[in-house]
């Protein structure tokens, strides 16, 4: 999917704004849609909040 990294963050945050997540999740998230933009354009804000879940419990 054609999106640029400030976009797919921009989806991130009000995902993560309809659910009350905190700020240090979004950053978190942040970060990882940054570090590889393409991965995240084609996943959902689900399996991005997934992921970081499972890093938090290593």
């Amino acid at each position: 999917m054609d999106m640029t990294a400030q976009e797919i963050k921009d989806f991130w945050r009000s995902f993560c704004e309809r659910r009350k997540i905190g700020q240090d999740v979004i950053a978190r998230g942040d970060a990882k849609i940054e570090a590889d933009p393409e991965h995240w354009a084609d996943h959902t804000m689900g399996e991005l909040l997934d992921a970081l879940a499972a890093e938090a419990r290593q």
